[in-house]
C-alpha cells in the first residue's frame, strides 16, 4: 500500500462530509423546481444535479491553489498539492491545475452517480437507456481506477495523473 494512503483516505472522508453539506444546501433548488413541474424536465434536473458537484469541485480547487495548498481534510492530515515538475522538482500548483484535478476527481464521478441515479429513477435500466446504461458501465471502472491509484504504486490516481499533481507530506 502507498505511505500515504491511509492519509489520503481520511482527508477524502473528511472533505466528503463538506460536500455533503454542500449538496443539503441545493434542497431548496430541487423543491422550487418540483413545485414548479421542472423535475420533468431531464435537462433541468441534470443541471441542478450538476451545482453541488461543481461547487464542492471549485472550492477544493481554490483550497489547493490556495496559500496552504490542501483541503481541510488534507490540512488535517498534513498533506499538501503540488505540481510535478520535469526532474521530479515539485512546486505550488495554480488554479487552473487544481481545478482540473478536483474536476476530474470530484465532479465528474459525482455527476456520473447522479446520471445513473437520475436514470435508474425513472426506469433507465427497464428502458435500456444507452445514457443510463453507459454512465453505468463507466462510472464503476473510473472509482476502482481511483481507489487503486491511489492505494497502490506511485499513489498517483488518474486526477493527480491528469492535473500534472501530487499529494505530499507538507
Amino acid at each position: 500500500m502507498h505511505p500515504l494512503a491511509g492519509a489520503r483516505a481520511r482527508a477524502y472522508l473528511v472533505d466528503c462530509l463538506l460536500y455533503l453539506g454542500i449538496a443539503a444546501c441545493e434542497v431548496p433548488v430541487g423543491l422550487v423546481g418540483r413545485r414548479r413541474g421542472w423535475d420533468r424536465n431531464r435537462r433541468y434536473v441534470y443541471a441542478a444535479s450538476a451545482v453541488a458537484p461543481l461547487t464542492a469541485a471549485l472550492l477544493a480547487a481554490l483550497a489547493e491553489a490556495g496559500p496552504r495548498q490542501a483541503t481541510r481534510g488534507k490540512r488535517r492530515e498534513g498533506l499538501t498539492v503540488v505540481q510535478v515538475s520535469p526532474g521530479d522538482a515539485s512546486q505550488r500548483v495554480g488554479f487552473a491545475r487544481s481545478l482540473v484535478r478536483n474536476v476530474v476527481k470530484i465532479a465528474v464521478p459525482w455527476q456520473m452517480g447522479h446520471v445513473v441515479a437520475l436514470g435508474a429513477s425513472s426506469g433507465g435500466f427497464d428502458r435500456r437507456d444507452r445514457v443510463t446504461l453507459g454512465t453505468t458501465v463507466l462510472v464503476y471502472p473510473l472509482l476502482g481506477a481511483m481507489a487503486w491509484t491511489g492505494l497502490r504504486g506511485g499513489g498517483r490516481p488518474p486526477h493527480d495523473r491528469v492535473a500534472g499533481t501530487r499529494v505530499v507530506r507538507a
